[in-house]
């Protein structure tokens, strides 16, 4: 309820301060836009964070690797490499689809907004 309340007395704010409509729209699409990129951030560095977990998983298997005598044991460690490979690869494309967003959200509507503060810019003049 409290954070509901909040968003509607920001909402208001915005309107008062707002000269135009325009205005309140470039607002929200900043807040948007803002909003994208804080999400991508973090999804990104989480997946950052497991591709550092999978690699240091397949250095232990490396070592346990040449370790090992047993071709039998060998085989299963070799099985077990492959599949956390497979998972790095898989976190380090979900990374790199992030990085993709957040590049798409930081350069969406700046012409848009580089245009709204020239003409605030010129009217305060």
């Amino acid at each position: 309820m409290m954070y509901n309340q909040t968003m509607i007395d920001a909402l208001k704010e915005v309107q008062e301060y707002s000269e135009d409509v325009e205005q309140l729209d470039e607002g929200l699409i900043s807040f948007m836009r803002t909003t994208a990129i804080a999400m991508n951030t973090q999804k990104s560095v989480a997946s950052g964070k497991k591709v550092q977990q999978d690699a240091r998983e397949l250095r232990n298997i490396g070592n346990r690797l040449s370790a090992e005598k047993d071709p039998s044991d060998a085989q299963k460690l070799i099985a077990e490499g492959y599949k956390t490979l497979s998972s790095l690869f898989l976190h380090q494309e979900e990374m790199i689809r992030r990085h993709t967003f957040l590049t798409a959200s930081g350069s969406l509507f700046s012409d848009r907004a580089y245009n709204l503060l020239r003409k605030i810019g010129k009217k305060k003049r």
